[in-house]
């Protein structure tokens, strides 16, 4: 019985009958079978896929280790609000200015401290405030009593203002609005009822009021 080296020796005989230009000194390995040459062995090119090589070589085997290293890594934007620290609630103390009086001319301006703005609830605030930072607070309940005071808060100061005004200052009210458009504000709605002077049948007032707060 011949074996698988005997017909690999007579298929190499064949070659050598069909192509005497193979040199003789290539030679058939009885042991295992294989062919081999003396001659310069091929290069083993790298496999491919779609043209490209994807062989490992240093230069990818380092960017691939980057890569894996920036998917495991945060990106900055959150190592920042990772970072970020967190402040808790503070209370603060705000000051009182005396009051100023506004388009009342000929009065002398006080010189005793505004009472405080608070505690109350029902007020407005605009939604926007002044070029210069500041924001007005208008009526409110107080102690169970609608008001119709004007402050103005600082908050660069963290103080509170109260302002004395003349002309047709709306009723005492709660749950109004107000805004400010351009120097006037704006202050309309609420209840009204529980002003004994309200200007309507109803006792509620549906006047639109604007006060000009100059430059």
């Amino acid at each position: 019985m011949q074996g698988p080296a005997h017909a690999v020796k007579e298929s190499y005989a064949s070659l050598l009958h069909f192509f005497p230009c193979i040199s003789s000194n290539n030679r058939i390995s009885s042991l295992s079978g294989s062919f081999t040459t003396n001659g310069p062995q091929p290069v083993v090119q790298p496999r491919m896929a779609n043209g490209i090589s994807v062989s490992p070589t240093p230069q990818s085997a380092l960017a691939q280790s980057q890569t894996q290293q920036q998917i495991q890594q945060p990106p900055p934007q959150q190592q920042q609000q990772q970072q970020r620290p967190s402040y808790p609630w503070s209370a603060r103390r705000f000051t009182l200015p005396p009051p100023i009086v506004l388009n009342k001319p000929g009065m002398a301006p006080p010189t005793a401290p505004s009472p405080s703005p608070f505690p109350r609830y029902g007020h407005a605030v605009p939604a926007t405030c002044t070029p210069s930072g500041d924001l007005y607070l208008f009526g409110g309940l107080v102690r169970e009593a609608a008001k119709n005071d004007l402050y103005l808060f600082n908050a660069r100061e963290s103080s509170f203002t109260l302002l004395q005004t003349g002309g047709e200052v709306p009723s005492p009210r709660v749950g109004h609005a107000c805004a400010i458009v351009s120097n006037v504000l704006i202050v309309w709605g609420g209840d009204t009822a529980a002003d004994p002077k309200g200007r309507s049948a109803n006792g509620q007032d549906d006047g639109l009021y604007l006060l000009n707060l100059g430059a």
